[in-house]
């Protein structure tokens, strides 16, 4: 049998912004290329620009015809061992597009799935209004959001015109949030098969 610290976690990154000319798409470039290169963690972008999820009008178990893109959203999500979270903070609050899409989300869907949030902002604080809404509404998915924050501040200054990282101390807060991500993930996963067999 495998052992259970062998194996590899499925971490989507899903971006929660689809404004042209989003800053917060750079930190989650940033941030998925850090991950590819760790053989521990399986991961791909979910950039919900390009989902264009439609305004939810009716609960997705009660669509008769729910949309390709909803239906493949709520599967990857659903299939994750964890989730990273990377959105900006608008008006002290998540985008809406961000909610929309949480809200195509069975009830209880995130049920034991650590989820670990990094918000983005231009102003100094890096978004912390947004982290408290998100961990509240992750919550109530079932989620687990991980102690650890990754609150990006000043974001235009972050990287470069070419998307070259500026502030390399960004890359040590990523590794030390990325590691308690993973820990809980990996916590998760080996509960889940413990339980299981």
């Amino acid at each position: 049998m495998e052992e259970l610290s062998k194996i590899k976690l499925k971490i989507p990154i899903v971006l929660g912004s689809c404004r042209i000319g989003r800053e917060s798409l750079k930190v989650a470039q940033f941030i998925l290329g850090e991950l590819i290169e760790q053989d521990r963690i399986d991961t791909e972008l979910i950039d919900l620009g390009e989902y264009k999820l439609p305004m939810l009008e009716e609960r997705l178990q009660d669509s008769s015809n729910p949309p390709d893109n909803v239906l493949r959203f709520c599967a990857k999500l659903g299939q994750s061992d964890g989730i990273l979270l990377v959105t900006p903070e608008y008006k002290n609050g998540y985008p809406g597009v961000l909610k929309n899409a949480l809200d195509y989300l069975e009830p209880q869907a995130l049920k034991y799935k650590p989820i670990g949030i990094c918000t983005v902002s231009s102003g100094r604080f890096g978004g912390l209004d947004c982290l408290a809404q998100l961990r509240l509404v992750c919550l109530a998915l079932g989620g687990l959001p991980i102690p650890d924050k990754l609150p990006v501040a000043k974001v235009k200054e972050l990287f470069d015109e070419n998307g070259n990282l500026c502030d390399l101390r960004f890359k040590a807060r990523l590794e030390s949030f990325m590691n308690e991500l993973a820990w809980y993930t990996e916590a998760m996963v080996n509960q889940k098969r413990y339980v299981s067999s």
